[in-house]
């Protein structure tokens, strides 16, 4: 069964998180970094994705991360001329050593540049927009060392060209609207013009900004805004089994029986997510749908948390008569989203981190809008209500 917290989740969060709570059980992350005739690497970047952990491998190769919580992590490591490992673990009941390879990079002969400096400067905005982001923190986003991109361009058509980017070095980036230094390990980069698609992978490291007082409270400010309704947080009030009472409305989303009605619709009533949730053990769940979508509207999913659902008591007159239910339209306004599993199922950990990352998910709508501007290191705690 799920345990429904409510606001004693944020503060159970905080003990989970706190290295140094009382009585709160944390493990070790260790290992070492090699290359591939298994010698140590001195001085590599190691740091756990998505958080701000980050350590350098010794002269031994050895690194290690103390006071770790029960959960989900991604431990990458980085270093100029060497591949870029990147491994997903789960910390259930104890500390974990891992190995971590790093295969030399061929030396790259000095490359010959294709196009001219404006060409890079309209592939550099493109780039900005695709991975920062257009929203409002994004747009107080600044790379500080973008010479270490590398872009190219691959043919999909007679007047379209994907844009590729890739970067040898941690990409370095200052959010001023945020209080936060983002150090990204930029692994690909795809942005298709004919679907106005984009994928990018990598991982991240976050070091908090130094500023003054009423600096640092209007970050606190910004990063409330930029928390609440995003997928953190729409995860972890799946894990704590209370999306509806932090103002998520989640309705399935389904293909109509129409042959001639392409459309995909949702249906009307809100999922219980007692269906789609099952408890692993003390730290994970496992949450497995097929397609949701997802609206973050607080004062109406309010309204809907004191309502018993029909489905719930078994009383809906469409079930008594076996009709079908009447599906809605979903919302194209871009202020919901929508959520498709590729995986057979998500594990995901208190503080809404899933074992398999971003990628267990196709997201769309608003979520898929959010890019790295709008990111918020795993440690981040919204104040108590």
């Amino acid at each position: 069964m799920m345990l429904k917290f409510g606001s004693r989740l944020l503060f159970i969060l905080f003990l989970f998180l706190n290295t140094e709570s009382f009585g709160q059980e944390t493990y070790l992350i260790s290992g070492t970094v090699v290359d591939e005739k298994q010698v140590p690497i001195n001085g590599a970047t190691v740091f756990i994705s998505g958080s701000k952990k980050m350590t350098a491998s010794d002269s031994n190769g050895e690194f290690s991360f103390e006071g770790m919580p029960p959960g989900n992590y991604t431990l990458s490591a980085s270093m100029l001329g060497y591949s870029t490992p990147s491994q997903a673990l789960a910390i259930h009941d104890r500390s974990l050593n891992l190995t971590l390879i790093m295969e030399v990079k061929p030396i790259a002969l000095n490359e010959v540049k294709i196009g001219t400096n404006d060409d890079w400067k309209r592939h550099y905005a493109l780039f900005k927009d695709q991975f920062l982001g257009t929203s409002g923190n994004a747009k107080h986003c600044t790379i500080l060392n973008p010479e270490v991109i590398s872009f190219s361009s691959r043919k999909l058509s007679s007047s379209h060209f994907a844009l590729e980017a890739d970067a040898d070095e941690l990409l370095i980036i200052e959010n001023k609207q945020l209080g936060y230094r983002i150090k990204y390990l930029l692994r690909t980069f795809n942005y298709n013009p004919k679907t106005r698609l984009t994928f990018y992978d990598g991982d991240s490291h976050f070091e908090e900004l130094g500023g003054t007082e009423k600096q640092k409270k209007t970050w606190a400010t910004n990063r409330l805004k930029a928390y609440q309704g995003s997928v953190m947080h729409f995860l972890r009030s799946v894990y704590a089994g209370n999306a509806l009472n932090e103002g998520f409305i989640a309705n399935q989303m389904v293909k109509s029986s129409n042959v001639f009605d392409p459309k995909i619709y949702m249906k009307p009533d809100p999922v219980n997510f007692d269906t789609l949730v099952r408890t692993v053990d003390n730290s994970f769940v496992s949450f497995k749908f097929t397609g949701l979508h997802v609206a973050y509207n607080p004062k109406k999913a309010s309204r809907l948390e004191g309502r018993t659902s029909a489905a719930e008591s078994g009383k809906d007159e469409r079930q008594l008569t076996n009709q079908e239910p009447e599906l809605s339209p979903m919302d194209q306004t871009g202020k919901s989203s929508q959520l498709i599993l590729h995986l057979d199922e998500a594990i995901i950990d208190e503080r809404g981190s899933i074992l398999t990352g971003y990628k267990t998910f196709l997201i769309r709508g608003n979520w898929a809008n959010k890019r790295i501007g709008d990111q918020l290191p795993m440690e981040y705690l919204a104040p108590d209500k």
